[in-house]
């Protein structure tokens, strides 16, 4: 559990820091408005739940961190307002997280293995403007999939709810970095015919480029 605490509050200050950076640079920011296309680097954290029946006794391994690097491209299209701008954007997704959990009862032990590689959605973005920087709020749906091994393997997608904060900089008159901190709330799917059953929650922050056309 403490390994899990000091990785959530590693992404507590990567997200503080480069919001802070972001939103003290000077330039002046353009409204954004068009289609654009991107991609970006960072890093996945999942926090799983796991409930298990096959052992004779109910798991609540809410400390289960299945964490690694993701990846993700996107493309939308964004309308510019007086105040801001409001885009629909689908992404997709990949990551590299893994754990493993050691599930022991009654004097049976069994071994499982979570892990979770593809990932796709649809959002919107809500974003205002200020001086160096375009801030914005991400809403919308994610799926993505989760696979569960020991003696045998069974995955499954997961549906759930995405948020989250990010911040556009202007690099060049179409490119602008983007800084994103987003969670999905994923529910809850049964594995190995309802012998397992999976909760995931994704922490997930990213550092990418955004070019509009």
């Amino acid at each position: 559990m403490k390994k899990q605490n000091g990785k959530n509050r590693l992404g507590v200050y990567m997200v503080a820091g480069s919001l802070a950076l972001v939103l003290g640079l000077p330039s002046q920011v353009m409204a954004r408005e068009g289609g654009f296309i991107g991609a970006g680097m960072g890093w996945s954290s999942n926090h799983v739940e796991m409930s298990s029946s096959a052992l004779g006794a109910r798991y609540n391994l809410d400390g289960l961190a299945a964490d690694g690097l993701g990846g993700s491209i996107f493309a939308g299209y964004g309308w510019r307002s007086i105040h801001g701008f409001f885009a629909i954007e689908a992404n997709m997704g990949m990551r590299d997280a893994e754990a493993e959990e050691t599930l022991r009862s009654g004097g049976v032990t069994d071994k499982a293995r979570v892990e979770s590689d593809v990932s796709y959605g649809l959002g919107i973005l809500l974003g205002g403007r200020l001086e160096g920087a375009t801030p914005y709020l991400r809403l919308g749906w994610q799926t993505s999939n989760y696979e569960v091994s020991g003696a045998d393997s069974d995955d499954q997608d997961h549906d759930g709810i995405r948020y989250g904060v990010g911040a556009l900089l202007p690099l060049q008159e179409n490119l602008d970095m983007r800084l994103e901190w987003n969670q999905t709330r994923y529910g809850e799917e049964d594995y190995f015919d309802g012998a397992l059953e999976l909760k995931p929650t994704e922490s997930l922050f990213t550092v990418g480029v955004s070019l509009r056309y």
